[in-house]
């Protein structure tokens, strides 16, 4: 139930221990893409179409972008440090080092991607989306907008709500619901950090393209 930014830096830690990219995606996609509480709260304010298609694309999109990317994607092997069954150190203090080092390495990037995503919100153009004779247009280009953004938990909701009473096509709202929790700014920056910017844009690219087909699949029925 960690929202995008803040599994970031689980991610983080997970790749780089295990050297596994599609469960360590897997991880960090799911979370906030698939938060129970989230998930109850869309089947309870929305027509059961939106909250089915939410559910089933959003797990979708985590099992499937990891494995693909994993597949697809080339990227330089992590090597993993092997734990010295003698070290004289604790488990504690291991554990409050590798805390640091990954929040070092992965917070800076947070709070740049939070900065940037905080203006591309406040230029968010609900008029222009709600007056948007096509649903293709108004839903892609929210996508567009609601993947870069940090969102705190639940906040895809109350968005979705706005777009829908400001005039927006349901697969706009279906969008934010689906690009919004599951990947940022700041998530993509700790991605490349990790990996490489080839792998944050094919994550990038498999959110948009799931964020999209959903709408469009909303707008249909």
């Amino acid at each position: 139930m960690l929202c995008s930014c803040c599994v970031a830096p689980v991610f983080s830690g997970m790749y780089e221990r295990s050297s596994k990219l599609a469960p360590s995606l897997a991880l960090m996609l799911a979370a906030p893409a698939l938060n129970p509480a989230a998930l109850v709260l869309t089947f309870m304010l929305f027509d059961y179409r939106i909250a089915v298609t939410r559910l089933f694309v959003a797990a979708c999109a985590v099992f499937l972008t990891g494995v693909v990317i994993e597949k697809s994607v080339e990227i330089k092997p992590v090597t993993c440090a092997p734990i010295d069954p003698e070290d004289g150190q604790s488990l504690l203090l291991r554990f409050i080092r590798s805390c640091a080092y990954v929040a070092i390495r992965t917070l800076p990037l947070i709070v740049a991607g939070v900065l940037i995503s905080m203006a591309i919100a406040l230029w968010l153009p609900v008029g222009v989306l709600a007056s948007s004779r096509g649903q293709l247009i108004a839903t892609i280009i929210v996508a567009l907008i609601a993947l870069p953004l940090a969102m705190p938990t639940f906040f895809e909701i109350p968005l979705a709500l706005l777009l829908l009473s400001a005039g927006a096509p349901a697969g706009a709202a279906m969008a934010v619901m689906i690009a919004g929790p599951a990947i940022n700014l700041p998530s993509l920056f700790t991605i490349a950090r990790s990996t490489n910017w080839k792998v944050a844009g094919a994550v990038a690219f498999s959110i948009l393209l799931f964020a999209v087909l959903a709408g469009i699949f909303v707008n249909l029925i």
